[in-house]
Order: structure tokens, then sequence, then C-alpha cells
């Protein structure tokens, strides 16, 4: 994203709370600011129901007011785990409520305990000189970082909150059904006295990596990774494979980037990111007041390292690396590496069954002339990694399958003044535990489908002035199944769309709007075994038209079903 830094006058004031829960609710963690005229909504299902009781208790963990933070370091608190509420929880709830007191360009912001990350969002760019907003995540699988403090281990963890100076994964998908026993960072040592537990990668050449040691007893691993981009990258979904130039920067590369993680230095698994759409991109008037698909929690990005603990389990240091394929300058990563132990053993033993991981196959092809032209790339592949590990539930062979589809298509027509995108992903994840000499013990499969539309046309009228329209759709699809010796145990079922097309108005050569008008359409559906939750959100104008929210499966017409 493009980097801004902020007058003096201009100030958020972010809050945020955990909930630690005697059921699933959350109370509200009130915001204080002065000109507050504009909420911002994020149509996706709460991590809690409003109908449920409330909360035991609710603990305000940081209240910090962020002005020009060029160079700054993290705001830090200590954070000490309330008598009142003891282990175990339920449910734990990150809030974060934020008000802004001026216009306020969109920004990445993130949110780490000792090192590892919770969330990371995004501001809008709002219509109004203030607005305000929440952001709510299920943290439970996070409980290894609190319980520590609650079972007489540290007295206090660091809560540390970075405001980045730039420019939806299933809810509750636990696929591993509990959460972790140890979580560790995968980031940046002096994060909290630099610029952020982040790692910045400029290119795909340099792939930043953590040392980490993990307990011998160790028998299931899983690596989380969050991700966003900036600068020449913040538009990656529509970058042409030719350069085209943008006030002297280039903008090239192609549509297409990989996440991916490494087991000192040896591929481990990746996932093509979904583009998210940050609130000041394409036309701002589009993100106001309603978020784009994402937005406000950037999707993490999970691989199972299970089948490389053989690597791992000599009590030594290894690196796991996490990096960008084909990426520009910047992408800001870091990660947590989330363990599971043998409660019943010193250590496991652990063995390599197969490493099948050849290249994405990749077709780029591109037809250009001077400005306008064409650019088309497909990848596809399958990587298969398989370990077993022997500890007290016996000898497990942990199989990962991962299926991917992907393609990108750029058109720009008339002198530039046109432009089309088309990308597609779609990722088909198995996971199979299998019992030495027994059948099928446990699996998981994940499907993922992302397609988006884009189409932009910009018109230069005397005076200087530049009219622009655009028309997007955008949607994530994911499906998960759970099974068990056979059974199914557990099904979940997303679909997040938005539909949004408007025009803006701006001086040639400037990003600042004059004019602009838009109108978006939402339309989240969640369902699983036992619940359906739907919202239908439409904005115009920057006014909430209609916004209706049911949760009750009877009145999924056969048409949405």
């Amino acid at each position: 994203m493009r980097r801004y830094r902020l007058p003096l006058p201009t100030v958020i004031a972010w809050t945020f709370a955990f909930c630690c829960l005697a059921s699933a609710a959350l109370s509200q963690v009130p915001t204080t600011a002065t000109n507050v005229t504009l909420e911002h909504l994020d149509p996706t299902l709460p991590p809690v129901l409003a109908t449920e009781t409330p909360p035991k208790c609710s603990v305000l963990v940081l209240q910090h007011v962020f002005a020009d933070t060029t160079g700054e370091p993290p705001a830090v608190a200590n954070y000490t785990h309330p008598p009142e509420c003891p282990y175990p929880w339920p449910r734990v709830v990150l809030e974060l409520s934020i008000s802004a007191s001026d216009v306020q360009k969109d920004r990445i912001a993130a949110v780490w305990f000792d090192g590892a990350e919770l969330l990371r969002t995004a501001t809008p760019l709002p219509m109004a000189p203030g607005t305000f907003w929440t952001v709510q995540k299920d943290v439970t699988r996070y409980t290894a970082l609190f319980r520590l403090l609650s079972d007489g281990g540290s007295p206090a963890g660091v809560v540390s909150m970075m405001l980045e100076n730039s420019n939806a994964t299933l809810p509750a998908k636990d696929i591993y059904r509990r959460p972790a026993d140890i979580i560790l960072p995968v980031s940046q040592d002096d994060g909290e006295c630099g610029s952020g537990f982040w790692f910045r990668i400029e290119n795909d050449t340099v792939v930043p990596a953590a040392v980490i040691a993990i307990p011998r007893n160790t028998q299931r691993a899983v690596l989380e990774v969050f991700v966003s981009y900036h600068a020449h990258e913040e538009s990656w979904y529509a970058n042409p494979l030719q350069a085209s130039y943008d006030g002297g920067e280039a903008y090239a590369n192609g549509g297409f980037r990989q996440i991916y993680a490494t087991v000192d230095g040896q591929f481990a698994g990746g996932h093509i990111p979904f583009a998210v759409i940050y609130p000041g991109s394409i036309n701002p008037y589009l993100w106001s007041p309603v978020s784009a698909i994402g937005a406000f929690n950037l999707p993490a990005y999970e691989m199972d390292l299970t089948p490389f603990l053989s690597l791992m389990l000599d009590g030594m240091p290894h690196e796991i690396g996490i990096g960008v394929r084909d990426s520009q300058p910047y992408w800001l990563l870091s990660g947590n590496l989330h363990l599971w132990v043998d409660a019943w053993s010193d250590a496991v033993t652990a063995g390599v069954v197969e490493h099948r991981a050849p290249p994405l196959k990749l077709n780029r092809h591109g037809e250009w002339r001077n400005s306008d032209g064409g650019s088309e790339i497909n990848a596809e592949g399958v990587v298969r990694f398989s370990g077993w590990v022997s500890s007290s539930e016996g000898n497990i062979t942990t199989t990962v399958r991962q299926k991917v589809k992907f393609r990108s298509q750029v058109e720009v027509q008339n002198r530039g003044a046109i432009t089309q995108v088309e990308m597609t992903n779609k990722e088909r994840t198995t996971i199979t535990m299998m019992k030495l000499g027994q059948q099928t013990t446990a699996r998981v499969q994940v499907f993922v489908e992302t397609p988006l539309q884009l189409h932009k046309s910009r018109v230069t009228a005397m005076g200087g002035a530049v009219f622009e329209k655009a028309r997007l759709s955008h949607q994530l699809q994911e499906v998960v199944n759970l099974n068990e010796n056979g059974q199914a145990i557990g099904f979940g079922a997303l679909t997040d769309r938005q539909d949004a097309e408007g025009s803006v108005l701006r001086r040639e050569g400037q990003e600042q709007t004059v004019w602009g008008s838009g109108s978006t359409r939402s339309q989240y559906k969640y369902r699983d075994g036992t619940t359906c939750y739907l919202r239908t959100l439409t904005a115009v104008e920057g006014i909430v038209k209609a916004d209706t929210t049911s949760a009750s499966c009877t009145s999924v017409t056969a048409e949405e079903a």
C-alpha cells in the first residue's frame, strides 16, 4: 500500500479487550471520540450470539491514540489475567473498537500477544470527518498464550499493537478440534522495540525465517501465517505481465502470488492468497460504510507441518521460513507455530513417508502493443506430504494433499482507459490421519474457491479532470468436512459475496477524490449441521438502505440454498 504520513491533528483511538466467556457471548467495549459521525460495518458472522448469556468477565487491555507513527515502535501494554475468570474458558473473544477524528487514509494494523499475531486489520477511508468501527474475533485457538498466565507462569503478558504508516476464513474453523498446547511466534525477535513483529518482504529471492526449537514430545504442528501487501503490490490481483507506469513506478509481474512455508529451507506447503481489497482501492465510495471482504479481519493461511516433525524433534533450533512467490515490494508477514504435545511422554519418534512438492505448473502469456494488450496466467499443481509420529496415542501417519488450479486474465484497451480483470482460484486440501495397520481415523477436507471480476474505465476531460467508473464482483466460498472413523462429525460452508459499482472524479495526477458515488451489496451466508446465519446488506451513496439478518435455515429459499 502507498505510504502516508499523517498530519498531527489526525488521531485514531484504539481500544481492545479480551472477553473470557462462561458461554458464547460478548460485551461491548465503549469508545470515546469527538466528531464521530459514521459507523463502518463488516457483514460477517459474529464470534458470539447476542441471544446467549453475558460473559463472565471482560478486560480492557490497551487504550491508545495513534497520530504520526512513522518510525515509531508498537504501542505496548502489560496484560494480567483477571483472577475472577479462571481457566478453562469455553471461548475467548478479542474486540477492537476504533474511532478516527478526521478523514483517514486506510492503513494496516496488527495486534500481537508476546510476539504471536492475533489479528491483522485495515482502517477504512471514511467519507465524513469522523468514523468508528468494531472488529470482533474469536481467539479461543490462542488459549495456550493466555493460559500460561493463569497457570502460575509469567505474571504478565505483553500486548503490542502496530499501526503501519501505509496505505474469510470460516468462522470458528478449528479443524483440529482443540486449541494447541503451545504457540510459538514466527516473527521478528525485536518487534516490540523495532518496527513491529512482522517480516518485510521486498521480493521472492529472500525467505525470512525464525529460529525455533520445539519440544521433543510434539505430535502435531500447524503453521499459521498472516499477510498484507503494500506499495507496488497493493493491487497485485490486477497487475499485468507488462509494466505500466503510474507516477514513474512500474506495476507488473502479473496477478499470481503464492504464500508458502519452509522447514530448514525445504518447501512445506503454500496457498494462493485471497485478494482482500483495501478500503481506498478501486473506488473508496464502494467501501463506505461497508467494508470489502476480509478488510477488517485479514485472512490467515495454515500449513500442516506434522509430516515434517521428524526434522525438528532433535531438540535443536530449526528455521521456519515464510515467503511470497513472485512478490514485489512489499509484503508484511508473520506467523504462529501451533504445537500439540504428548502429555504422557517426554519424547516421541517420527519419520518422513513422502515429500512430493513439484513447483506449480505456470503458463504465462501476454500480447501487448504499447499500453494496450492482455495477460494470462494459468497455474496448477498437486503436492503431497506424508509422515508418521509414534506417541502414546499410537503410530499415526498424517498425509496432506493439496490440489490447486488458478487463472488470471488482465486486459487493457483503448490506450489504457479500460481495464478488465478476471481471476479465480480453486484449492482442495485433504488432511488424513491413519493409525498403523488400521483404517483412516480422521479426515479433514477443505474446498476454497475465490472468483473475482473487475471492470474499470477512465475518461480524461478538459481542465485535468479524470472520471473513473468501476464494477466489481467478488466472492469467497469455503466448505469444510470433518470425519472420524468413517463418520461425519462436522461440516461448515461459507459464501461471502459482494457486488459493487460506482464512479469517482479526480484531478489528473492526484489520488484525492473531488466527487464520487457508489453502491455495494453484500450477501454473507454461513451454515453447518445445526446453524444457518444469513446477512444481506445494501449500501447506496454511503447510506445503508437494507440490512437483514436471519439465524434460521428455514428462511433460506430453495434458490439461495
